[in-house]
């Protein structure tokens, strides 16, 4: 009877290390998928046959959404950020914090920051994700009054903007080449 109890005991044993094998193994595969593989939330972004993943554009427009790239002294601006999913698959772009955009100003052929949209604003500081779903659009809006950071307005003159999803090194250069960034936009102020 001791010999059987002691079979029983063994045998429940193995079981439960099974089932805890199983548990552990079944959560692994589960997260090992979500973090990699088409269509699953990649963070290897699956390029198109020429090699894109996304495209990004940033249109200037006055107050009333009519485009423009001349604005006059102290009129406040509107800029549509766009990002587009190139393929046909889900993409997920992840980001280390809760700020997944930016805006820049920069005056015209230099690297002089003007202004930066996410300038002294406080964001979350737990990891975010964005996902686009295949061949769709996001679009950010930001009405700009002109106003830089120490209260002043944009001098009459000539500078680019862009807008720009948080790629790997915006935030210790915000002008690089990237695919999640649009190309600098030129525009007056006169």
């Amino acid at each position: 009877m001791k010999s059987r109890e002691m079979t029983r005991g063994r045998m429940m044993a193995r079981f439960a290390l099974l089932i805890g094998v199983w548990l552990g193994t079944s959560g692994s595969v589960a997260f090992c998928s979500f973090q990699s593989g088409p269509g699953a939330g990649s963070p290897i972004p699956v390029p198109t046959p020429n090699g894109d993943t996304f495209a990004a554009s940033l249109t200037l427009r006055d107050t009333s959404g009519t485009e423009t790239n001349s604005f006059v002294f102290g009129e406040a601006m509107r800029l549509d950020f766009e990002i587009t999913n190139l393929t046909n698959q889900q993409q997920t772009v992840r980001f280390t914090d809760g700020q997944d955009h930016d805006f820049v100003v920069v005056t015209d052929g230099t690297t002089q920051i003007r202004w930066k949209w996410s300038q002294n604003l406080a964001f979350t500081q737990a990891e975010s994700n964005l996902v686009f779903e295949p061949n769709a659009s996001k679009t950010y809006t930001l009405y700009w009054p002109g106003t830089l950071a120490d209260g002043t307005q944009l001098p009459p003159g000539t500078y680019q903007a862009r807008g720009a999803l948080l790629f790997p090194g915006f935030r210790t250069n915000p002008l690089a080449e990237n695919e999640l960034a649009s190309q600098l936009e030129t525009f007056d102020v006169r």
